[in-house]
């Protein structure tokens, strides 16, 4: 507990109002994927209009993405990747940032394994750098207008 205070003690407080952010929305982002599903979660996601251009950025994708991980992985109830990669994309979209939301399968002890990232210019920003060779990607990017707003 007191090492999780002190990391929290040494962030920004941009990092910090991010952090609470993805706290606040990620039980609501899992809500909104269990009520409507992907693809209309989804649909509704993208229709939320950028708020300004790339340069309102204050840090790296990456960082977001640590900081959505890190938040998700502290709440009462996990957050999945795919809720994790959901906020990251829509947050990333509403600075202004071109990213991608990527969903792959593995086989793994027999069974079918599934995981969500999101990727900015190819390289993926809440995930280790070859989760791509890991898991077979769904035909390449789930790009926003793949999702009809039904």
């Amino acid at each position: 507990m007191i090492g999780k205070l002190s990391r929290l003690a040494s962030l920004s407080w941009t990092e910090r109002r991010v952090l609470l952010q993805a706290v606040l929305l990620l039980p609501l982002f899992a809500a909104g994927l269990r009520l409507l599903g992907l693809g209309r979660l989804r649909a509704w996601l993208v229709r939320a209009p950028a708020t300004g251009p790339v340069s309102r950025l204050v840090f790296d994708p990456a960082t977001m993405g640590a900081l959505i991980n890190s938040a998700g992985a502290n709440l009462p109830a996990r957050a999945t990747c795919l809720t994790r990669s959901l906020l990251l994309d829509w947050m990333l979209r509403r600075q202004g940032v071109q990213s991608e939301l990527r969903i792959g399968v593995r086989m793994a002890g027999g069974a079918l394994d599934a995981h969500a990232w999101v990727e900015c210019d190819g390289r993926p920003v809440n995930d280790a750098p070859d989760v791509a060779q890991r898991f077979a990607a769904f035909d390449g990017p789930l790009p926003a207008r793949s999702f009809p707003a039904s």
